[in-house]
């Protein structure tokens, strides 16, 4: 006997993935006092039988270099404030999906200096050529 999988089953089901993906790639609801944004870029080639390090000295922009469908790159950034905030991180243009932050959301102390890892996990059916975006830092000053 076959059992069918009930489409109200089906349906929460989905809707529940939605919720939780919301939650999770939600940005702030609260104004920021001071936004900063840095430019981010990734050129993905195919392999051609050669390989490719995401390497780049660029220290104005996010750029993680040349790499392979399939492959990952790791940045870690030292992040600075004058006043004491709290700091929401996150990443927008055409392959801001593939960036993990952490920490996202955290409080900094006026001259503390705190590092921001981005990892970039670029899929294995990423089409060949340069995606642009942006990195934000939202500073929510503490009265």
């Amino acid at each position: 006997m076959k059992k069918n999988l009930s489409p109200y089953l089906a349906l929460s089901i989905a809707l529940a993935a939605i919720i939780i993906t919301l939650i999770f790639t939600a940005k702030t609801e609260a104004s920021c006092d001071t936004v900063g944004n840095v430019l981010t870029s990734v050129q993905v080639k195919p392999s051609e039988g050669r390989n490719y390090i995401g390497l780049d000295i660029n220290k104005q922009n996010l750029t993680f270099g040349t790499l392979l469908p399939g492959a990952m790159s790791k940045k870690t950034v030292s992040v600075e404030y004058t006043k004491d905030a709290t700091t929401y991180v996150w990443a927008e243009g055409n392959f801001s999906s593939w960036v993990i932050i952490s920490p996202k959301k955290f409080e900094i102390v006026s001259g503390q200096k705190k590092e921001v890892t981005f990892t970039l996990l670029v899929p294995i059916t990423a089409k060949e050529g340069e995606y642009n975006g942006k990195i934000v830092f939202c500073y929510q000053d503490q009265e």
